[in-house]
C-alpha cells in the first residue's frame, strides 16, 4: 500500500496541487527519494530560483516524478479531495530556496482529515 501525499505549490497569485500515490513520507532510504527528494528533483524541470511560478513548478514536479503507465502522479483540485493521505506538503519560493511545510495526518473523521504541521524547512 502506498504512502499517499498531496503537494500544493503556491505563489502570490495561485496554487496548484498534485497527488502522488507512493512514497509520500518526507525522506526516503536513498538520494532523491521521499517527498523532499521528489520536490528537489523537480528543480531540474522548473525555472531557476528566485523565479517561481506555482503552475510551472507543479508541472515540473509531475515531469520529474511520473512513472510510465499513469495513475501514480496527477493534478488534483485539493488535498481535501483525498481522504486517504498520510502527508501533505505546501511549497513556496523563499528567495533562492524552496520553503516547504510538512503536514502529517493526525486523525481521519468521517468527512475530513485533520493534519498537524510537523516541520518547516528551506531546501
Amino acid at each position: 500500500m502506498g504512502t499517499r501525499a498531496v503537494y500544493t505549490f503556491k505563489d502570490r497569485h495561485e496554487s496548484f496541487s498534485v497527488y502522488k500515490h507512493y512514497d509520500g513520507y518526507p525522506t526516503g532510504e536513498g538520494a532523491g527519494t521521499g517527498a523532499l527528494g521528489f520536490i528537489a528533483a523537480a528543480k531540474e524541470y522548473a525555472w531557476d530560483l528566485p523565479r517561481f511560478e506555482a503552475s510551472d513548478f507543479a508541472a515540473a514536479f509531475i515531469a520529474a516524478n511520473k512513472q510510465p503507465g499513469g495513475g501514480d502522479v496527477y493534478m488534483t483540485k485539493s488535498y481535501k479531495d483525498h481522504m486517504d493521505l498520510e502527508y501533505r506538503y505546501e511549497i513556496e519560493a523563499n528567495e533562492k530556496k524552496l520553503f516547504v511545510k510538512i503536514y502529517q495526518v493526525e486523525e481521519h473523521n468521517d468527512d475530513q482529515a485533520v493534519y498537524k504541521l510537523i516541520e518547516e524547512m528551506n531546501i
